[in-house]
């Protein structure tokens, strides 16, 4: 019994297309290459000598040393001094994210109500600080919570306090300054999640009975995790890293991690100590991204509203 045998060949339009799409692949790709070798050249290779650097010793006569070592990282786990700074760090990346979260929350939930020529203008206003200088902003704090600066003159003059209030050189300054500077990372990423809510989900809760408070828990509340999840990463990661705010707010009074490689690298010149140490906050960066994406799988498996 003989079977027929049928063999399909593409239509013109269809080898046309195929070749259209792999030509836009390919210009693609070939406009991502300046972009990866620039990557590649001032960032990632950096990187490797930074950790090679890391494993390296340190004579303070002869400076780097060709010889191999974990001592860098032994020595800044045995010493208390250096745990001491960063849980100081972490904390104050902890509460800056709260408080950003806390602030940013119910500013971005508004924003996304507004009018549209109203929305543009606010969020023009929200990112407006990112066009000055951290440098200059810092600056700016500084000059208002200074002993003498116009908080300390306030509250003297108001009678709340006889004599100028401790404001520079703390944590307090360093968690506002901090706030300041990542606020609107926490906004955008919020207020990005929430526009992408469905108002129908909203007004299909509302009709089943869920009241407003119910539906915001039940449905808004979940849905916006994401971008809850994403702004606290960021501003975690951007505070803990940070390191112009906190060395004019806080000085050596308040190191954090990014101070105590500055140190090394520029006054005691131990540049692998250095190396370690800033690699230590490359880990827990990378730990954070990998927990924020465990619990952003988690939240993508759905809400259930009871």
């Amino acid at each position: 019994m003989k079977q027929n045998l049928t063999v399909e060949i593409p239509s013109q339009p269809t080898l046309v297309r195929t070749k259209k799409q792999t030509s836009k692949k390919l210009g693609f790709v070939v406009l991502l290459l300046p972009v990866l070798f620039l990557f590649l050249l001032f960032f990632f290779a950096p990187m490797i000598v930074l950790f090679i650097t890391s494993f390296r010793t340190f004579n303070q006569s002869i400076g780097v040393e060709n010889q191999w070592t974990i001592h860098n990282y032994a020595q800044f786990i045995s010493d208390s001094s250096y745990l001491l700074i960063l849980w100081r760090t972490l904390r104050i990346g902890f509460i800056t994210t709260i408080i950003c979260l806390i602030l940013a929350y119910p500013f971005a939930y508004q924003l996304v109500k507004m009018p549209d020529k109203l929305k543009r203008l606010v969020i023009l206003f929200v990112l407006s600080p990112l066009l000055i200088s951290m440098v200059i902003r810092s600056y700016g704090w500084g000059i208002l919570l200074g002993n003498n600066g116009f908080i300390n003159h306030l509250l003297v003059n108001l009678g709340i306090t006889r004599t100028p209030l401790t404001l520079m050189y703390t944590e307090f300054s360093v968690i506002l300054g901090m706030v300041h500077v990542v606020f609107p990372y926490m906004v955008l990423s919020i207020m990005g999640s929430l526009e992408r809510i469905d108002d129908s989900l909203i007004r299909a809760s509302k009709i089943l009975g869920a009241g407003s408070m119910r539906a915001f828990f039940g449905v808004t509340l979940p849905l916006s995790l994401p971008g809850i999840f994403a702004g606290s990463v960021m501003v975690f990661s951007l505070t803990v890293s940070s390191f112009v705010t906190p060395s004019i707010l806080g000085g050596a009074k308040v190191k954090v991690m990014s101070y105590l490689t500055y140190e090394q690298f520029t006054n005691t010149l131990n540049w692998p100590y250095g190396a370690a140490i800033g690699f230590i906050l490359v880990f827990i960066s990378v730990i954070t991204l990998v927990v924020y994406s465990r619990i952003l799988s988690f939240s993508k498996k759905g809400v259930t509203i009871q």
